[in-house]
């Protein structure tokens, strides 16, 4: 695997350092594309102000890349957003986080003097913005944060440097896939993808402060049973959904605040947590080649009716299952 390294600033000088490693050019300090020994696609740079920039990346590779970010002296907070239709890796502390579109946690927040790595799969399309947001916007931000993190031992960081790994709205991800059919040559993508990127900072503090006014905070033995519940669905794909009666009895809780704390925990509801990772384990299932026809994998995964398995199917990746199924030619 290739390793190239590079490291951020609001201004574009860490471009050149990026482009010479990967055998380029920046095209007029905003710009970088891929060689095709590397991949196909670009990287698009650009400043909004003098405290927020952006970088949009937008790439097919060929070959596999780790993008190694390093710590550096600039006072950065680095939000990354990927809508990816497939799972990347970000390496955050020496641990490896999926991050994309099909899985629940699509938004990472890196401090940028913590070292950091991107791994984009191979032979896929990934899709993935970064803001950078000068540390002196965030204070309020950070200050409340840490206090959310004391609050909640189960989710504080062994570090005293910050980083968040989470999920976005459906906001956000619905102006993240306005991005995708807006060719970065196009005379208004600048203006388009900056504001893009504010609106994206701006429904992700609205959701953080509205959150600060509610007192129906989840408990750690609450996290804990619910995560219980959420292991139970991802042991047990092959089969039907188990019941909210079921699910909430495992909890100890009543089915309507099961369903609430589920929802609050996952951003998702139980049922449709359950068919999303259903569908994540059938893609695997149909490119694994271990199966003859479409028809023996569907009876091994509990479905009776192909027609409901692709409408399904289609609904999650906009594919038909057939475009996605290896057959076995042992």
């Amino acid at each position: 695997m290739k390793k190239i390294f590079h490291f951020y600033s609001l201004t574009p000088e860490w471009l050149h350092k990026l482009a010479e490693q990967i055998e380029t050019n920046v095209i007029e300090d905003k710009i970088i594309n891929f060689p095709k020994k590397i991949g196909f696609g670009s990287l698009y740079f650009s400043q909004i102000t003098s405290s927020i920039s952006i970088v949009f990346m937008d790439v097919i590779l060929n070959t596999p890349l780790e993008i190694c970010r390093e710590p550096s002296e600039n006072e950065l907070y680095i939000f990354h957003y990927d809508l990816s239709e497939h799972v990347n890796l970000i390496k955050i502390n020496n641990e490896n986080y999926e991050i994309g579109s099909f899985d629940k946690l699509d938004l990472a927040i890196i401090d940028n003097q913590i070292a950091s790595s991107f791994k984009p799969n191979v032979h896929e399309r990934t899709f993935a913005l970064r803001i950078l947001v000068d540390k002196s916007l965030l204070n309020d931000f950070i200050t409340q944060y840490s206090v959310k993190l004391h609050e909640n031992k189960a989710y504080e960081q062994s570090n005293s440097s910050f980083y968040h790994y989470g999920h976005i709205d459906s906001n956000s991800t619905l102006l993240l896939k306005s991005l995708k059919s807006k060719p970065i040559n196009d005379l208004s993508f600048d203006s388009f993808v900056k504001g893009i990127s504010l609106k994206l900072l701006g429904n992700f503090f609205s959701k953080f402060y509205d959150a600060e006014h509610k007192t129906d905070i989840v408990t750690h033995t609450e996290d804990e049973a619910i995560h219980k519940t959420e292991k139970y669905l991802l042991d047990n794909l092959s089969g039907p959904f188990p019941s909210l009666t079921f699910l909430a009895a495992m909890a100890g809780m009543s089915e309507s605040k099961y369903k609430t704390l589920f929802k609050k925990c996952m951003n998702i509801t139980p049922n449709y947590f359950f068919i999303t990772e259903k569908m994540k384990y059938a893609q695997k299932l149909l490119r694994s080649g271990n199966y003859n026809s479409l028809t023996d994998m569907l009876y091994e995964f509990n479905y009776s009716k192909l027609s409901y398995f692709s409408l399904q199917y289609y609904k999650h990746f906009n594919r038909k299952p057939s475009e996605d199924f290896v057959k076995n030619i042992k």
